[in-house]
């Protein structure tokens, strides 16, 4: 009788425990569980996608920081703002006249930039065709060795004509040609010869990186000492790619890689014989104008000095004076950083040794520019005694 309930009053019975408390109970902790199971799932979740959206953001940093600069503008200019910058393309800033384009040194007011404004003469017949080449090139490479462009200007003047310019970084040491040809003005203290080195070094690498490290060929097509600037710290830059040819990376049936277009203008003395005889333009011709470059940096002799007539040329003058005679040759007023002779002529002959061969008349007989740049950086190792 002591165990019975049922909560009637008139017997005297308790009531009867409740099975909801238990019920109840187990809920609660049930509900407590679900809880922190759930909030364990969201706070996951949350990680995981947290997660995901900054590995993402450092994919498409490093994706960004990959592609040409070209393609990132991060300066915008109108016709007004590069007229200012130059003082009105004011006689006083123009820096260097070429085929279709006048450069001019200007400022831009917004950042304080100094830049080089190549503006295209469009009244040249193809100077039009050179711009679109020009910009067609450069939205494709990317080297510390090419002159990086900063912007591209695409507009009309204030008289209603066409307008196109480029926006290039401003080089303080102007052009390798300026360097080596002074003609007695003294502007600039004559080059060293390990400065000669690694303005060599720049362009091969240069050359090496249009060639072969692009997604397509490019061959450059107009390689000259003015085509070379100079920064602030004497690190060459290749610029100037109003003639360059694309050759797409698909186009395997092409040998030497040989552009399917005519042969390329070029400047005289520069361009590879071959062109003459109306073939095609080819990286082999971009290693020739290497060649007769090389040979000018370090004999101080252009491949159009007067020297040169009948069969005698600057590849033939150095080959002939190669290898007791090579000190004959080399420009007297390349400044030499040893007194050892032999140790000098020994790095003089092996250098002019490269530049003959790049310079062969036959294509087939030059050196590809990865071995250019491996025997040159070679030399250089040996002349400084490393």
């Amino acid at each position: 009788m002591d165990n019975l309930c049922g909560g009637v009053a008139d017997l005297n019975l308790p009531p009867c425990p409740s099975s909801m408390s238990k019920t109840n109970k187990l809920s609660y902790k049930t509900k407590i569980i679900l809880y922190v199971v759930v909030a364990l799932v969201i706070s996951s979740t949350l990680a995981v996608s947290l997660f995901m959206f900054r590995r993402r953001q450092r994919v498409s940093r490093k994706e960004d920081s990959s592609k040409p600069s070209f393609e990132h503008q991060i300066l915008r200019v109108s016709y007004a703002n590069l007229l200012k910058a130059t003082n009105g393309f004011s006689e006083a800033n123009l820096v260097g006249v070429g085929n279709y384009a006048s450069v001019y040194k200007g400022i831009l007011d917004q950042d304080q930039i100094v830049v080089a404004v190549k503006v295209l003469n469009l009244q040249l017949m193809g100077a039009l065709k050179s711009f679109m080449l020009e910009c067609k090139a450069l939205q494709t490479i990317r080297h510390r060795n090419l002159l990086k462009v900063l912007s591209v200007c695409s507009s009309i003047d204030f008289h209603g004509n066409e307008f196109k310019a480029i926006v290039y970084e401003f080089m303080a040491n102007g052009t390798l040609d300026g360097w080596l040809h002074q003609n007695g003005v003294g502007e600039h203290e004559y080059l060293k010869a390990i400065q000669m080195l690694d303005v060599s070094i720049d362009v091969a690498s240069a050359l090496e990186y249009l060639h072969c490290g692009c997604e397509s060929t490019i061959i450059h097509g107009d390689l000259k000492p003015r085509n070379v600037l100079l920064d602030d710290t004497m690190v060459a830059h290749v610029g100037d790619f109003g003639l360059a040819k694309i050759i797409s990376a698909a186009s395997t049936n092409v040998s030497q890689h040989q552009s399917n277009s005519s042969a390329i203008r070029g400047t005289i003395g520069y361009i590879a014989p071959e062109y003459g005889v109306g073939d095609m333009a080819s990286t082999s011709g971009d290693v020739y104008s290497f060649g007769i470059l090389l040979l000018e940096m370090f004999t101080g002799k252009r491949p159009t000095d007067s020297l040169f007539q009948d069969h005698l040329n600057l590849h033939n003058f150095v080959k002939n004076a190669l290898p007791e005679r090579v000190m004959d040759i080399v420009d007297p007023s390349i400044q030499l950083e040893h007194n050892n002779g032999s140790w000098i002529n020994d790095c003089m002959v092996s250098i002019l040794t490269i530049g003959v061969a790049c310079s062969s008349e036959s294509p087939r007989d030059r050196m590809e520019m990865g071995t250019v740049v491996s025997k040159l950086c070679k030399i250089k190792k040996k002349y400084l005694g490393e």
